[in-house]
């Protein structure tokens, strides 16, 4: 479902991962090579989402939880700065990063919505750190990259099943475009013997909820070669 925003959300209206959502079917499209649609979608996310350079909300509009900075997460940032890699704009991811930096590499969601006081936030993934590097072109960290890559191992296997595949394939198949690797080779073949695209399917199905346009886009980036 898009809402009037023309921004992500699930088959019900709420827009709390619209952040992750529209950053997600952003990434998708990038790697399918849908360029101009991709860029247009990345202005939507800067212009709806951005609040200060590098500090992100989940949602322009509704609740606390929707639209405070505090309650901004790792799922959600990843998505968009996965974005931001696939699109190249670096000047984008830098101040991501150097508002991260300031804030000891924690990400934002450091307030709980229901108690309204200070939670440990997440911290920066190893998955950021590969798809940070690989959006700045930092192509003499690679021997970092192969190590950091392994970390694409463990998703394969320890993945939650309900929206795990959302937080791994794309950067994966992104792993493989950009400064190709072994650890990320082999974790695509690994990866290809699991039921990932099902799990995709059934977690962005309407029946449970989801949001249906990342069904085709993810059944393309399966058929992608």
């Amino acid at each position: 479902m898009i809402d009037s925003c023309g921004l992500y959300v699930q088959a019900d209206g709420s827009n709390g991962d619209s952040a992750h959502r529209t950053g997600l079917v952003c990434s998708l499209l990038a790697l399918l090579g849908r360029r101009s649609e991709a860029e247009a979608l990345g202005r939507l996310l800067i212009q709806n989402f951005q609040v200060l350079p590098g500090v992100y909300r989940r949602s322009p509009y509704g609740d606390l939880w929707d639209t405070h900075p505090r309650c901004f997460s790792r799922d959600q940032a990843s998505r968009l700065i996965l974005a931001l890699a696939l699109l190249g704009w670096k000047s984008e991811i830098r101040k991501w990063l150097r508002a991260m930096g300031r804030r000891g590499f924690f990400h934002q969601n450091n307030l709980d919505e229901k108690k309204l006081r200070f939670k440990f936030p997440d911290v920066m993934g190893l998955g950021e750190w590969s798809n940070v590097i690989r959006g700045l072109s930092w192509w003499w960290l690679y021997p970092l990259l192969v190590i950091l890559d392994l970390n694409y191992l463990g998703m394969v296997f320890l993945r939650k099943p309900w929206d795990g595949v959302s937080l791994y394939v794309p950067d994966l198949k992104y792993a493989l475009q950009k400064y190709w690797t072994p650890t990320a080779w082999l974790a695509n073949r690994l990866n290809e013997t699991t039921p990932w695209l099902e799990e995709a399917l059934n977690n962005h199905s309407s029946r449970n909820n989801g949001c249906e346009e990342l069904c085709g886009l993810f059944i393309a980036l399966k058929e992608l070669k």
